[in-house]
């Protein structure tokens, strides 16, 4: 047997998720000596925009259903959940007329800062990038919005998926 295969495979995935939900902390701690707050943004930003999109990668590679706002909620907490594990934890909803709305009760991302003893308003950009960017990857007839976030101390996160705004 080869030894990478002694590790089960549901351990395989909840390390790997593990390290993915511990990565805007570890960027966080080797940039921010050497940039400012606005040049750290935007780098933390283009790299979770990137992360974002491999949700559309995952949902098609897979057939998930994206025609409607609660089919790309759903997609897009089942690739998070394939990203960050088991650890997050969400249900999505119908809400208004052509909206879903995306709860999560546990987010890998917060609980990696709380355990690292960071404020977990450390992750709210890559979370914010990465879900800004997934969404209309999966479907670019929608776009997010946070109603409220774990991170910023509310005891869930709450994802609108509603119709993106042509302008």
């Amino acid at each position: 047997m080869d030894v990478f295969e002694r590790i089960p495979v549901d351990a395989r995935w909840k390390l790997a998720a593990r390290e993915v939900s511990a990565l805007p902390l570890a960027y966080r701690r080797a940039i921010r000596d050497g940039a400012d707050d606005q040049l750290y943004n935007e780098i933390e930003r283009a790299v979770w925009r990137e992360q974002g999109r491999e949700a559309g990668v995952i949902a098609r590679a897979f057939g998930m259903p994206l025609g409607n706002a609660r089919e790309v909620a759903e997609a897009f907490a089942a690739a998070t959940r394939v990203l960050f594990g088991p650890e997050y934890q969400y249900e999505v909803r119908e809400s208004a007329l052509g909206e879903a709305v995306l709860t999560v009760r546990k987010c890998a991302m917060a609980t990696r800062a709380k355990e690292q003893g960071e404020n977990p308003l450390a992750v709210c950009n890559a979370c914010h990038a990465y879900s800004s960017a997934a969404i209309p990857d999966l479907n670019r007839d929608y776009a997010s919005k946070y109603l409220n976030a774990i991170c910023a101390g509310d005891s869930t996160c709450s994802i609108a998926v509603k119709p993106a705004r042509r302008e």
